[in-house]
This record gives C-alpha cells, structure tokens and sequence, in this order.
C-alpha cells in the first residue's frame, strides 16, 4: 500500500457540514449532480493551498471565505480539516488547522496542530492556539504569520518535511480540452497543470527522462483510440504543441495537430500524463476521467488508474456505470456522496447495496443506473457525531487499521 490519506475530516466546508471518511489507496466518489463530489475533492485541494501557498491565497481563489464557509441557519464561523496521512517507512502523520471567519472576508488561523508517530519512534509535532505555540518544535521555533500555517516553516526540519512534501505534492485535475489543442507556453513541465495547459511540456519530459513511460503511454492511448500510434512533442514558434501519428490506411502514418483531435483524445492523454507524470506526486484527483470518452473504454480506464494506485493514491469522481461495473473495482473502492438535509454526505455502501450486489441480483453500475446505489447513511451520521478535529491523536497503525472509519 503506498503512503496516502488514510482518514479525512471536513468541517463546515462549502456543503460538507460535518464528514468523516476513510480513504483506500483507490478512493471513486459517486453520486449524483450536486451531491457534494467536487467540494469533497476541492477540500483537499483547499489544504494544498493552504500548506504550499498560503490561507489568503487559498480563500481567494474560491472567492473568498463566505464562499468557502458552510452556509446554515447556526452560522457556523470555524471551518476545520484533520487528515491522518500514512507517510511511509512505519510513520503516521495527524495534520488538523481550523480557520475562524472574522469580519467582513477576515479570516484567523485559531488552531493548528501535528503529531508524527512511528513504531519506534517517539512523537514529534507541534501545537499552535491563536498565533501562540502551545507546544514548540525542539530546536526550531518558525515565525507565526497571520496567513501562513505552520507547516511550511516547520518543513525545515526533517520530522515534518516528508508531511509537508505529501500535502504539496498532491496533485487536481480537471482536463479541458481546448487548452491541449492550444499553442502553449514553455513551461519546465514540473507538474501537470490542472487543466492539462502544460501537456506538451510534460510529455517531451517523461519522453526524455522515462522512455519506457512514454511508449507505455503511446500504448496505452492507441488502445484507446483506433489507429493512433504516437504522440509527440513539438515546438511551434515561441511555444510547445502536440502532434500525433494516425493510420488511416496510408502506407505511413498521417501527422494530426492536436488542434484536430476529439476531445476523448486529449482528455485520455491528459489522464494518462497526469497518472505517469515524474517528479514527487504523492496524489492525484481527478475528475469524471470517463467524460467524452467512449464507454467501451471503461476497461482501459480502470487498469489505468488501479496500476497509478499501486504507486501514488488515486481519488475520481464518476457517473459512469461502466466504469463501476469493472471486476476490478470491488465495494471498499466506493464512496457513496449524497445529498442528506442540505447537507453532503460521504459513506460507504449500505448493507442493502452490498447484498444486492454479493447476491449478484445487480451490479454496482445497474443500482447507479436506476438510483439505487445507496450510502451507509447511519454509519455516516455515527461518524460525524463522533468527528472532533483535534481530538485524542491515535498512537499506532493498528487504530487506523483496525477501525478506519472512526474518529479519535
């Protein structure tokens, strides 16, 4: 199992009210339109800006904390994150900050705290309540800001540098299209970009550095799309472009610009570099990975992302029936993401889906299909009763594992 979030808890943002999940190394949110998916996914994009960047940053680019902020009749004022993050190498992470909303778009940071444990480790963290430590880092006392957490100084010891690469290192996609058929700009091609603005520079990267990666994705998209042979990195101009090498009967191969590729194409070669991309990825989200992609592909789609999850954890969003019908894909995968009260809700399976599907009367794509897929919506009202973000901090991997679904 590769290092990942083990456990996530969401207070109070957008329109998770109280949530409290397990994460497994492949995480597939699925629900219907307006559930929640994307605010569970842009939750954890928020605690990457928060720790890479900056809070300020972070709320600005949501629109500011009242966009951001759960609205309700109680007019909740704090909005809360705890992750509990397997690090690898017998070391367990429990990450929380909480954000209280002030006048106007004002913002606080009112309390954040981290505990790193190992098996043959003590403790190392720290422990900040309004701008004051409760308790110090040995050896290392950072300067508090106003907008930034704690965290990013801390990464300048190496306790906390392998909690501060995880957070950072995650990775939000979105693939558009249209800015894959455009001329883009140079770009070192550290990482994907979240709309796959940067797809050339990537590609001519993996190409240079991990040959055999590049022929794996050559591969892999000509699978996916009859007749395509090879994507290629070109530049044009002042910028980068990608061109492609089709048969249509030809004695050789046609060259294609992207500019005249389908979108299925481009997003299944956006998919496909953001999961095979080098550099430190330690996660990476994705959304819908099955939108304008011929369904006959699902297939291929799944043996993508399970071979991702054996090296970096992999979390979608889908409404493909196809994709959830793989025997690939099991019910420990599945989040179920629904809408309960006005509130989102993310559970596991009901005991009523489970059985429908271990008594093959249906599969997990047909209970999509007609809206049968449900979620385990007391084990979720339990969990969130029990949700503290700075709660009692679980000493061993046996808690986790033993009991992943529980709040300490």
């Amino acid at each position: 199992m590769p290092p990942g979030i083990r456990q996530i808890h969401i207070r109070n943002y957008k329109s998770i009210g109280k949530a409290s999940v397990s994460l497994p190394p492949l995480c597939i949110l699925v629900g219907p339109n307006g559930a929640g998916k994307s605010n569970f996914v842009d939750a954890l994009s928020f605690v990457h800006d928060c720790v890479a960047d900056s809070v300020d940053l972070a709320f600005n680019r949501r629109g500011g904390i009242s966009a951001v902020r759960r609205k309700s009749g109680g007019h909740p004022t704090h909005v809360g994150v705890r992750l509990v993050i397997d690090l690898g190498e017998d070391r367990l992470a429990d990450y929380s900050f909480e954000i209280a909303a002030k006048t106007g778009e004002g913002f606080s940071i009112a309390h954040e705290r981290c505990v790193i444990t190992g098996l043959l480790e003590d403790s190392v963290g720290f422990e900040v309540k309004h701008g004051e430590f409760v308790r110090e880092i040995p050896g290392l006392r950072p300067r508090i800001t106003p907008d930034r957490l704690v965290l990013f100084a801390a990464a300048a010891a190496e306790e906390f540098r392998a909690l501060f690469d995880f957070i950072s290192g995650m990775r939000f996609y979105s693939i558009v299209p249209m800015r894959l058929r455009e001329t883009q700009e140079p770009d070192p091609g550290s990482y994907l970009k979240r709309d796959g603005s940067n797809a050339a520079a990537i590609l001519k990267r993996i190409e240079q550095e991990r040959p055999e990666t590049y022929e794996r994705i050559c591969r892999l998209l000509a699978k996916a799309v009859p007749g395509i042979e090879r994507v290629e990195y070109r530049t044009l101009g002042k910028g980068d472009t990608l061109e492609f090498k089709q048969q249509v009967g030809a004695q050789h191969p046609w060259t294609f610009d992207a500019l005249n590729m389908s979108d299925g194409t481009l997003r299944m070669l956006g998919l496909l570099l953001a999961v095979f991309q080098p550099g430190p990825v330690s996660a990476i989200a994705v959304e819908e990975p099955e939108a304008t992609v011929h369904p006959a592909i699902a297939d291929l789609l799944v043996e993508v992302l399970r071979d991702a999850a054996y090296e970096r954890q992999v979390i979608i969003t889908t409404h493909s029936p196809d994709l959830l019908d793989n025997e690939l894909i099991d019910d420990e995968n599945l989040r179920v993401v629904t809408s309960h009260q006005h509130a989102t809700v993310i559970a596991p399976l009901a005991a009523v889906s489970r059985s429908a599907v271990q008594e093959h009367l249906y599969t997990t794509g047909e209970l999509l299909r007609v809206d049968e897929l449900q979620p385990d919506l007391e084990k979720a009202n339990e969990l969130s009763q029990q949700l503290s973000i700075f709660g009692p901090v679980k000493s061993t991997f046996a808690a986790v594992d033993q009991n992943p679904d529980t709040d300490s």
